[in-house]
């Protein structure tokens, strides 16, 4: 059994329309077409259900495609370590990250990677941890960093807690509330409040403080879902703001806005890494995931 012709169905279960998948890889639709009925020739299944309108893949489809994207990713792999093998410079690197991480760590771990390995190509993927999973499935990414999902994930990912982090409520430095030594939820019920849109975990904190106070929880005064807007207005104002701490430590740290002594505070929840559990790191990744875990440990201090 070839690559290839893996490959093809993987492209025709992601992209359900033969067209389309003749298009993403330069073919035609009757080479494409064939590479599948090869296949389920010689697995003996039928793998796709199709007509002129649709595409839809079988229950023996389903459950083969995972698989065969863990088949193709091993594959990439390989010829990432046969690139690399007589010379560490060489090959690139392909990660993902929720946006917790890409406005907090990775971009300082990139930079600190960058400095050793200036001429490596780079690819960074955002999204939630599902649609990154579906990357690393796919063979699109090597690994991909995420706070603790919920849901239990797929049997061929493996997640490693590489840390914890958890909310914390922030204004501005020299704010009223920024100098009592405790901080409750009725204090915070008198300053205008600044919330992320889409931002659940943020959202249930603010409920738990208010529940605990036998409060109401207030309408917040700006919804925004830009990290760096929330910042610069909870510097600016007398507004506060719920974050993850790994988001606003660098912050905390340079100055201008404060943490709240909040009572109660938060429940943290775990930082983990996801990868398959076939994978093995190239040197270069294994260089790459020092540095996170460096960048990590001083994000903690």
């Amino acid at each position: 059994m070839r690559l290839r012709v893996l490959r093809h169905f993987a492209v025709v279960a992601e992209t359900l329309n033969f067209h389309r998948a003749a298009e993403k890889v330069n073919l035609s639709q009757q080479a494409i077409s064939k590479s599948i009925i090869q296949l389920e020739s010689q697995l003996g299944l039928r793998l796709m259900d199709r007509d002129r309108q649709s595409v839809v893949l079988t229950e023996q489809g389903k459950y083969l495609l995972p698989y065969v994207q863990e088949v193709l990713a091993a594959a990439r792999r390989l010829d990432d370590a046969v690139a690399s093998a007589g010379d560490v410079r060489t090959g690139s690197l392909s990660i993902g990250a929720t946006p917790t991480f890409l406005e907090s760590v990775v971009p300082e771990a990139l930079n600190a990677f960058q400095q050793r390995y200036p001429t490596t190509p780079i690819k960074v993927e955002r999204g939630d941890f599902a649609y990154l999973c579906t990357l690393l499935m796919r063979g699109d990414i090597d690994l991909f960093y995420s706070t603790s999902p919920a849901e239990n994930s797929a049997h061929l990912v493996r997640k490693i807690t590489v840390g914890q982090d958890r909310n914390v409520i922030v204004v501005r430095s020299g704010h009223p509330l920024a100098s009592k030594q405790s901080v409750a939820f009725d204090d915070l019920a008198g300053y205008p409040q600044i919330a992320t849109l889409n931002y659940p975990r943020g959202a249930a904190y603010i409920e738990r403080l208010a529940a605990a106070a036998t409060m109401r929880v207030p309408r917040p005064a700006l919804t925004v879902e830009s990290t760096h807007l929330s910042l610069e207005r909870v510097a600016g104002s007398d507004s506060w703001w719920v974050a993850p701490h790994i988001m606003v430590r660098s912050r905390l740290n340079s100055g201008g806005i404060a943490m709240l002594p909040v009572d109660p505070p938060d429940t943290p929840w775990d930082l983990i890494m996801v990868s398959r559990r076939d994978y093995s790191p190239a040197l270069k990744m294994m260089d790459f995931q020092t540095v996170m875990r460096s960048c990590l440990m001083s994000s903690s201090d």
